[in-house]
């Protein structure tokens, strides 16, 4: 019994995959973050406050909260309260944004004594905010507002209304006024213009006829810091392109991709003319072929929407991936000299010599590259360099 328990014990210290047990290497160059964030501020002509939501998209929220603090990055923005209190309590001390929340969860009420700026998204959560905050204390707010995407936020017909309402209570400090796009990745899109228009309207109107006056002005993503003049506002809050990608699908040599995704050949064989490979065997082979095994797949990084139409890059060659991706590994088509452990890149930086982007993975996929990052899992070692 004694024995049992001591392995018990032991077993329960294993938290995570030990890194010298992977096999997939996402390495992140924080150069390439911090060129990003200096191209986004003199392009906006605002401050920058960098969104990591959904774990950095997918490049590790908690380093990278600390290469945007030591890159002088004062706001950083997040969904869910539950990622903003994952922050504080792994020790950032600076201005966290956060937007979405249960306001009947505690999450609310953790949230408010860690110090962290929480998004008043519906009128009725007012009174529920207000009993919540300690007395002599002030809870950091910022008003969102639907300027006509139609996700969670406060009508914008209502919008002066409850500004006014929280200007009424000592207890908030109105420090932001914030809105979303909803297809900024479109240059001189009508409904862009027209929620540009809206969300203008209404900063003056709160300022010229209400008296009041919000600090952070905040309604570009990577899209509206990329192609529309937002330089009027106060700040801009970029997701994607802070990691060096375009949300329009297209690579740009104006920011730096900073993740770049790599496994290794695990086994080399043979297969013959007739074979069929992997499941439903989709993939019928037109000849005696050489076939490499990838210990990567749909449960790390790859959609599964990308069987048939996958390619990777080994030994500088691009090479067809064989029949639907797996949970865990791909068949590759292999040459003569490949060996056990050669490298096998997924997607990387044109700029450092990498021949395919991670806009390449996402088309081939029917994806976006956002949806491409988020699916980097606890088997992917983030390693970051530069840092």
């Amino acid at each position: 019994m004694k024995t049992m328990q001591t392995r018990k014990r032991k077993l329960s210290k294993t938290k995570k995959i030990p890194l010298k047990y992977k096999n997939i290497t996402a390495t992140i160059d924080a150069d390439c973050i911090r060129h990003n964030i200096k191209y986004l501020q003199a392009k906006t002509g605002t401050e920058i406050m960098p969104v990591i939501k959904a774990n950095a998209y997918g490049h590790g929220m908690l380093q990278m909260s600390k290469i945007l603090r030591n890159a002088g990055i004062k706001m950083i923005g997040v969904a869910t309260l539950g990622e903003a209190i994952y922050l504080r309590e792994n020790g950032d001390t600076g201005i966290i944004v956060a937007w979405l929340y249960d306001i009947y969860s505690p999450e609310v009420a953790t949230a408010i004594h860690k110090n962290i700026d929480i998004s008043i998204i519906d009128e009725n959560h007012i009174d529920t905010l207000l009993s919540l905050i300690p007395k002599k204390t002030q809870l950091r707010v910022h008003l969102f507002v639907d300027t006509g995407i139609n996700r969670a936020a406060v009508p914008y017909s209502k919008a002066i209304h409850v500004a006014k309402i929280i200007k009424q209570h000592y207890q908030f400090n109105l420090v932001g006024l914030m809105s979303h796009f909803i297809q900024s990745e479109i240059k001189n899109d009508k409904e862009t213009l027209e929620q540009l228009r809206k969300f203008r309207e209404l900063r003056n109107n709160l300022e010229n006829n209400h008296n009041i006056k919000i600090p952070y002005v905040h309604i570009a993503n990577s899209g509206g810091c990329l192609n529309y003049n937002v330089s009027d506002f106060t700040l801009s809050r970029p997701g994607s392109a802070i990691y060096g990608i375009d949300p329009s699908g297209k690579y740009t040599s104006e920011l730096k991709p900073a993740m770049r995704l790599t496994s290794i050949i695990i086994q080399i064989k043979y297969i013959s003319k007739g074979d069929g490979v992997g499941y439903d065997g989709r993939y019928i082979s037109s000849k005696n072929r050489i076939i490499c095994i990838v210990p990567i797949g749909y449960a790390d990084i790859l959609p599964r929407s990308a069987s048939g139409k996958l390619y990777v890059y080994i030994n500088g060659t691009r090479r067809k991936v064989l029949g639907n991706i797996s949970m865990d590994q791909i068949v590759v088509e292999a040459k003569p000299r490949d060996k056990i452990h050669d490298e096998v890149l997924l997607f990387g930086n044109p700029e450092k010599g990498d021949k395919q982007t991670v806009y390449d993975v996402a088309n081939m996929s029917d994806s976006i590259t956002d949806e491409v990052f988020v699916r980097t899992n606890s088997r992917v070692n983030i390693k970051y360099i530069n840092s």
